[in-house]
């Protein structure tokens, strides 16, 4: 995952942490400029030439609950500066590697219940890390989107342990500045 799309992932978690707990879980994103990946078909069988080189998003949650969780979209382009676009969702268990996009995948779907919406449902458990990636149809299927959890509370995902390495670093920059900067202001 990119530094854009971790930052992003991080945003969209904030807002989702701030809004609370609740049955019915949306969060909202944009694919454009995101990075992208060659997708599997929704039933993970195969590599389709038509999704090569699609952007994706993911966002990343695990459930309190073990049970059936409902996932789709809302209209695609519900952003007025955003146009309709034909739009994927995949979720994936354990991990999310857009390298490997068959490994781990427990859901797929496009069209559904039209074309240029998706969605599934499947049961979850409780604990487990799930990833919910967003993509596109074809190359340029991408842009603003509005997703739907549904069926217990989600609780937004950790983010990545390099996230973790990259805030520590920032932290302990900031630490030593302000150490150099106090020394500095000492010699004064």
């Amino acid at each position: 995952m990119t530094l854009t799309a971790t930052i992003r992932s991080a945003l969209m978690s904030l807002a989702v942490v701030l809004a609370g707990p609740a049955s019915a879980f949306y969060f909202k994103g944009d694919t454009t400029g995101s990075p992208t990946f060659d997708r599997s078909v929704a039933d993970f069988s195969g590599m389709p030439a038509i999704g090569e080189d699609v952007a994706y998003d993911v966002f990343a949650f695990t459930v309190t609950a073990d049970g059936v969780y409902k996932f789709g979209s809302l209209v695609s382009g519900y952003l007025q500066d955003s146009p309709a676009w034909d739009q994927y969702l995949f979720l994936y268990s354990g991990s999310f590697d857009p390298t490997a996009p068959m490994l781990n995948g427990v859901a797929g779907n496009d069209d559904f219940p039209d074309i240029g919406r998706s969605g599934f449902q499947t049961s979850l458990t409780a604990g487990t890390s799930y990833f919910l990636v967003t993509t596109g149809y074809e190359a340029d299927d991408f842009g603003g989107y509005l997703n739907w959890i549904h069926g217990g509370t989600v609780v937004p995902g950790i983010p990545e342990s390099s996230t973790y390495a990259m805030l520590a670093l920032g932290l302990m920059g900031v630490a030593v500045a302000v150490r150099q900067r106090r020394g500095v202001d000492t010699l004064h």
